[in-house]
């Protein structure tokens, strides 16, 4: 895959779809409460989320035939952030459904307006940082424990991302830097009549690398200097997200087969 596209592998998603709608027969767990339609709501909004991180995260690097805005790279990162954390927040609505149709005791209930609101992943991942410190559902590590143990591993990932949405969408930028690919494609300029000046030539570079605010939500006379290790670029954070996406998947259907309490393991025939 070239550095400057990103996908995601839904397959097992799909596989856990299938297996959420074989719960939902009148044979299995039945539809109670509607549960399978914000299951599948939310599995869906997650779909959505991710083609936006792909659309923008393409975008961002492309080479196109005309010339960029200056506020074009923020709008692109500040979308992509969105798209991350709303996609994370999406599947944990989609994941909390099939866990209250399981073991209703330990899941958000679907049919409370209020329970549903308070859906978000720290419901999988908790919050140290909080005091008094908050616990994580306690029905994940019943019926999801391969993909509570996952994320918990990737705290620092999941929280990078919700600091740099939360930045972005309510308080200034998140782009500090980067560099511009200098790759155009043959006759590009040629072919659009862009004379050879750099400065006119400039107008048209996409990015080739994102430096992201370090701490973003400390004020910025607070912020440590990073180390060139501790930097973090867009290049590296987005094709975590989607390995984390892919173990997310298979994570999820694994705990499933093994913890959502079927009647028949088949779809009967009509």
């Amino acid at each position: 895959m070239h550095r400057f596209t990103v996908k995601f592998n839904l397959a097992e998603f799909e596989n856990l779809d299938q297996l959420a709608l074989l719960a939902d027969q009148d044979y299995n767990l039945g539809d109670t409460s509607s549960w399978f339609g914000e299951f599948r709501g939310g599995l869906y909004g997650f779909y959505s989320r991710l083609f936006g991180v792909m659309r923008h995260y393409a975008e961002v690097h492309a080479w196109t035939p005309s010339v960029r805005h200056q506020h074009e790279t923020e709008y692109h990162l500040s979308s992509i952030m969105f798209h991350m954390d709303s996609a994370l927040e999406c599947l944990v609505f989609a994941l909390n459904a099939l866990g209250w149709i399981s073991l209703p005791a330990q899941f958000r209930d679907v049919a409370d307006a209020k329970a549903l609101r308070k859906i978000s992943p720290l419901d999988v991942i908790g919050d140290a940082t909080r005091t008094p410190m908050l616990l994580p559902s306690s029905g994940y590590g019943i019926i999801f424990p391969t993909l509570q143990s996952l994320w918990q591993g990737e705290l620092t990932l999941i929280q990078q991302i919700r600091d740099l949405h939360d930045v972005s969408k309510h308080r200034r930028t998140i782009y500090e830097g980067g560099q511009c690919r200098l790759d155009s494609p043959p006759e590009f300029y040629e072919l659009l009549g862009v004379p050879d000046v750099p400065e006119i030539r400039s107008q048209y570079w996409p990015m080739a690398e994102i430096i992201l605010k370090h701490e973003p939500k400390l004020p910025q006379g607070h912020r440590a200097v990073p180390t060139q290790a501790g930097g973090k670029l867009l290049e590296d954070i987005v094709p975590s997200f989607a390995a984390l996406v892919e173990a997310t998947g298979k994570a999820a259907l694994k705990d499933a087969l093994l913890t959502v309490p079927l009647t028949e393991r088949q779809f009967r025939s009509r």
